[in-house]
């Protein structure tokens, strides 16, 4: 194995134990060494790749973005209809944050370094679903897909969507409760009573 090969893999291992200690432990009692240590390599290689914690958890949160991406691209080659395409994602949204670390750190990190954050900021969790989300709401208003009257309700009820899937997984509630809670909010949309799109996950 190069050296850029094992290069490679030691920041793999280095990113998955901090997906793990952030998601288990929280930004703030989250330590390097504990990262280092778990993923079983020296300290100097950890800060060779991460100098501080705060570079450590901005590459976490960015692993994070190329999931959402990922979503987003998956749903967009089997679907024509944005609106459906953003429906899907929310409800993987669900399931991610149950089943993927780097979901779930990023929601910790951001958080936690909210204090030290501005809203702008691009690695804040809740602000990178819902830029990608309200753009496949405003491609929906310019297709036709939406009555342009509709954008800003619908961008409110995407927000709902977000907010409420990450606050309910976070308090502990079933997946399956989770999958109707969002169904019965996306049929409240005038697309989903008039049957445009599926409301249940797929």
């Amino acid at each position: 194995m190069g050296k850029h090969e094992r290069s490679g893999h030691t920041l793999e291992r280095l990113l998955a134990s901090a997906a793990e200690q952030f998601a288990t432990h929280g930004f703030t009692k989250a330590t390097l060494a504990n990262v280092s240590q778990a993923a079983g390599v020296t300290k100097g290689a950890l800060f060779f790749h991460f100098p501080t914690k705060d570079e450590l958890a901005d590459a976490v949160q960015l692993r994070s973005l190329e999931l959402l991406e990922e979503a987003v691209s998956q749903r967009r080659a089997v679907e024509t209809s944005c609106l459906q395409v953003i429906v899907d994602v929310t409800h993987t949204l669900n399931r991610l944050l149950r089943e993927n670390l780097f979901m779930r750190a990023s929601v910790r990190i951001t958080r936690e370094r909210a204090d030290r954050r501005t809203a702008a900021d691009h690695r804040n969790f809740y602000l990178l679903w819902l830029d990608r989300l309200w753009h496949l709401v405003d491609e929906a208003g310019r297709n036709g897909e939406l009555p342009a009257t509709r954008t800003v309700l619908t961008r409110t009820v995407v927000t709902a969507a977000v907010s409420g899937v990450e606050a309910l997984v976070w308090t502990g509630t079933a997946q399956s409760e989770v999958e109707t809670w969002l169904s019965q909010l996306w049929q409240l949309t005038d697309a989903g009573t008039m049957g445009l799109i599926r409301t249940t996950a797929h």
